[in-house]
């Protein structure tokens, strides 16, 4: 399990390496800064890859002792399967324990230190990074064109920026200036000689100016991203003062700190279980199984809580429903098995 949490860690951090690496790379962020937000992101990881870690671990061991015939062994010699599967209890405690933690306290502090780091560094950044002659898309929904470049100054700027998906905004201006904000994570275009074109719907409103303050936030996540960020107690407090479909979303969100460490506890009899269907080859067959299992269990989650936030279900239903079903099943295949 040790070996295996680390590789998995790996292979999930992978997709978000890479779409911060294109995003800070744009700003000119140093490796050590991109290292940290790598570190920041592993809490957020552990939620998931903890219980596969687990699963694949005792469906490795198991099967190995299954394909080797020592579980015959035991049980021929009067040792019950559930008392051979006393030291999964014991290993699947400690992940629960260890992932509730990661749950109420790692996972959204880690979470607030990733997209705080990502704003200091492009705010930081950000007045450096606009190349001339190219279009510039390293803040969110907004692209930033300037034909040159020096020293903070630009000229010949064109700037489009669709943060209101309903009502994009074109500039263009002769010159503009660029700083970033003392505190907060944005930074300010000072355009001078321009023109503003906004668009809603068929209207088009045109505004000539001498000088124009354009004000651009740094942040990459959006509102419901930033649930993510809140214990489970600021969690509830916030789907109290909440209504509609961003109340459903909070108690999700809710659920899925209370469900996801649980999920250690369905493996904990699942996964002996399953060790026995492995088959001969303990790792190929362990894989699979776990594969499956999370494919399965994920699906479910995803959707019960598309039922939730379309009003077809509650929303503890929704949240709750997987893990029920999961852990009914997971009991139900132990004691086939112990019965043997």
């Amino acid at each position: 399990m040790i070996i295996s949490l680390p590789l998995l860690n790996f292979i999930l951090m992978m997709e978000k390496v890479l779409r911060l690496s294109r995003l800070l790379s744009s700003v000119g962020a140093s490796p050590g800064e991109l290292l940290r937000i790598i570190l920041y992101i592993q809490p957020e990881l552990m939620l998931l890859t903890l219980p596969m870690a687990f699963l694949l671990s005792v469906l490795y061991v198991y099967g190995r002792m299954n394909a080797d015939n020592e579980l015959v062994i035991l049980k021929s010699s009067g040792m019950p399967f559930r008392q051979a599967a006393v030291p999964v209890f014991i290993l699947g405690a400690a992940a629960v324990a260890l992932s509730f933690f990661v749950s109420f306290h790692l996972g959204p502090a880690g979470r607030k230190d990733v997209r705080l780091s990502i704003s200091e560094t492009l705010r930081k950044r950000a007045p450096n990074a606009i190349e001339p002659g190219i279009f510039n898309g390293f803040i969110k929904n907004t692209v930033i064109y300037a034909s040159s470049v020096k020293n903070g100054d630009l000229s010949g700027v064109f700037i489009y920026d669709e943060r209101n998906p309903g009502r994009p905004i074109v500039i263009y201006a002769k010159s503009a200036s660029i700083k970033s904000a003392d505190s907060g994570s944005s930074i300010f275009f000072n355009l001078k000689n321009g023109l503003a074109s906004l668009v809603k719907g068929p209207r088009l409103t045109e505004i000539f100016f001498g000088e124009y303050r354009l004000v651009l936030p740094l942040g990459i996540e959006g509102p419901e991203a930033m649930r993510e960020e809140l214990t489970p107690r600021q969690l509830l407090a916030k789907a109290a003062t909440e209504t509609g479909a961003h109340k459903t979303i909070s108690y999700l969100e809710f659920y899925r700190r209370l469900t996801f460490p649980l999920f250690s506890l369905a493996i904990m009899f699942l996964a002996p279980a399953l060790s026995l269907y492995a088959g001969k080859k303990a790792r190929l067959g362990g894989l699979a199984l776990g594969t499956a299992v999370f494919s399965v269990y994920y699906a479910l989650l995803i959707y019960f809580e598309k039922l939730a936030q379309s009003g077809k279900i509650p929303a503890v239903a929704g949240g709750w429903a997987p893990f029920v079903i999961l852990f009914t099943i997971s009991v139900l295949v132990f004691r086939k098995v112990d019965a043997r």
